[in-house]
């Protein structure tokens, strides 16, 4: 089962760029709990809203999970 874990991040304002991070690192636990890691990433400005969030959520998650997959396919 392919699992993705989404991250909000901004290093306490000090990572570079103009926001925050929502990063997707893909899991699979077909190759025994396999951290595959990072596989999408998706910048928001800092005073975003929740609604811009869960969208910039949705986007990553879909877009890590078929990053994933063409590059190991199942």
């Amino acid at each position: 089962m392919i699992r993705v874990r989404i991250a909000i991040e901004n290093q306490n304002r000090r990572e570079y760029g103009y926001g925050q991070y929502v990063n997707g690192y893909v899991t699979d636990d077909h190759i025994f709990e396999f951290e595959a890691g990072l596989f999408a990433s998706e910048c928001v400005p800092f005073d975003a809203s929740e609604d811009m969030i869960k969208q910039a959520t949705r986007r990553v998650r879909a877009n890590a999970r078929r990053a994933y997959l063409r590059e190991f396919p199942q």
